[in-house]
């Protein structure tokens, strides 16, 4: 069926004036290894812990005035107007995660990206430049990360400025330039303050945690402060293992949030035996590390293996 010229021009003025232009913060955040969740606890139990935590991540939203604007699976969207508004809804649905023990026991992470700038709204949702950076803020996120742009930062308040560190410059699509990236330190900034007036235990673990790897007759100790720790068959990487199912640069571990995170980027994964006997196998995601075990990197962990790295979590 075709469309006449006079009906077309109809429809698009009809667009035109259901459309409006405003300023508004873009939000998005995105539940780390969720694919995970589906291998270790089937469709019906993953789905029930992915509802559970968007639950939080709404609840947050709409503490802060925010608007949910739609959910995609195991990501949600939302919008918010002042940069504010966004930043402080960020940090509350981190807190919230870390706060719900059952969430907490599961190891549940997320990572959020946003973006303060023009939109354009139409029947709802959002289209213009400002979602198209929130996006790529979020894909630059990693596990218990919020990111966003020097733009957005300008136009927050003098404490919520203070609580950032600048990440460099990274390209946006539909940019000329790069872009000032900008992460908000809300553990740092929050969780700390009160665990030094109510947690002495627990902020003496925070601040002496240890990750302790052996690989070979190599032991390697990380503590917090240190620098990203690299992996893989790349001669430059700190811990070189050279084999075939090993990608030049396959895996890094950093410490971030209080937690050493295993940050895999490799084409034939990660293969992790903890020490209750739980296995994963984490490809181009993130793992935190907890208590002790053993990774391989490339193939499955199998008795014997020489090129096994064993760890162990030492806290206090």
């Amino acid at each position: 069926m075709k469309l006449k010229f006079g009906n077309l021009r109809t429809t698009l003025e009809d667009r035109a004036v259901s459309q409006r232009q405003v300023m508004t913060a873009v939000l998005f955040a995105d539940i780390c290894g969720s694919t995970r969740l589906f291998e270790k606890y089937g469709d019906r139990r993953a789905r029930q812990i992915e509802t559970r935590v968007l639950d939080v991540l709404i609840s947050g939203t709409v503490a802060h005035d925010g608007v949910v604007i739609k959910t995609i699976g195991d990501e949600i969207m939302s919008r918010f107007a002042s940069a504010e508004q966004a930043v402080r809804a960020a940090c509350e649905m981190h807190r919230a995660l870390k706060e719900d023990q059952e969430l907490a026991a599961l190891n549940i992470a997320v990572k959020i990206g946003l973006h303060y700038g023009p939109v354009l709204v139409e029947k709802g949702d959002l289209f213009g430049d400002a979602v198209n950076v929130a996006a790529r803020m979020v894909a630059l996120a990693k596990a218990d990360q919020i990111i966003t742009t020097r733009e957005t930062v300008a136009c927050l308040p003098a404490d919520l400025a203070q609580m950032t560190r600048d990440l460099g410059r990274s390209w946006v699509r539909g940019k000329q330039d790069e872009m000032d990236i900008v992460e908000i330190i809300w553990l740092e900034s929050t969780s700390l303050t009160q665990l030094a007036s109510g947690g002495q235990e627990a902020l003496r673990d925070l601040l002496f945690a240890r990750l302790i790897l052996d690989y070979h007759e190599r032991t390697i100790e990380m503590v917090p402060g240190s620098q990203i720790f690299t992996m893989g068959r790349g001669e430059r990487n700190n811990l070189v293992v050279d084999r075939e199912l090993v990608s030049r640069s396959h895996a890094d571990i950093e410490f971030r949030q209080g937690k050493f995170i295993l940050v895999e980027h490799s084409t034939n994964g990660t293969y992790l035996l903890l020490e209750n006997g739980a296995r994963f196998f984490v490809r181009r995601e993130e793992f935190a590390l907890h208590d002790c075990g053993v990774i391989c990197l490339g193939q499955a962990i199998a008795d014997g293996d020489p090129d096994l790295i064993r760890y162990r979590c030492v806290h206090g």
